[in-house]
């Protein structure tokens, strides 16, 4: 799978609330669920971690993204996508909508750094609970049949609010039984 050029991914799946969703795998469920900066998790099981800008630039959110942030399709904001990469092989599709009074401020320069160094040490942003969604492999381009999955959340600071959306890649431990002692 290659995603050069391939800005904007986006998401345009169904989410569910976590709370309707039933997940059997304790494993899965705890990577899906845990609140923690998962850019920091995916750091921890890798030598060398890397982040790959795909792009960000003004665009208008989505549908369900305008609707979770409940904004009109004029509000300025910034659509950004990211891969989140171990030893050079990517894990996590982030794509996040900030709202533009944010990058002008608290979020400024963030270039290839990772957006949740940002989040996780400034305690003034509030995490919301979790939606999750699945999608097929293909949908993100790769050859493999296997289902993906999804969480995405918000932030909020005063009253900027952001969505942060992760794809777990078909490479990502969340699928692979080798990492379980982990948790």
């Amino acid at each position: 799978m290659s995603f050069a050029g391939c800005f904007p991914v986006g998401l345009p799946v169904n989410w569910k609330e976590a709370s309707e969703v039933k997940i059997t795998d304790a494993y899965l469920k705890n990577w899906l669920l845990d609140t923690g900066s998962l850019t920091e998790r995916v750091q921890s099981l890798c030598h060398q971690f890397s982040l790959t800008l795909l792009g960000q630039q003004t665009l208008v959110p989505e549908q369900s993204e305008l609707a979770l942030l409940n904004a009109a399709p004029q509000t300025p904001f910034q659509v950004r996508e990211v891969l989140l990469c171990a030893d050079g092989v990517p894990w996590v599709f982030a794509r996040s909508i900030i709202p533009q009074t944010l990058i002008d401020s608290e979020l400024a320069n963030l270039g290839g750094q990772p957006l949740g160094k940002r989040l996780f040490n400034d305690a003034r942003f509030a995490r919301s609970a979790f939606q999750l969604t699945t999608l097929s492999a293909p949908a993100l381009g790769y050859t493999q049949s296997r289902q993906l999955w999804g969480r995405r959340s918000m932030f909020t600071l005063e009253q900027n609010k952001m969505i942060v959306a992760e794809v777990f890649l078909p490479h990502a431990p969340v699928y692979d039984t080798r990492y379980q002692d982990e948790i």
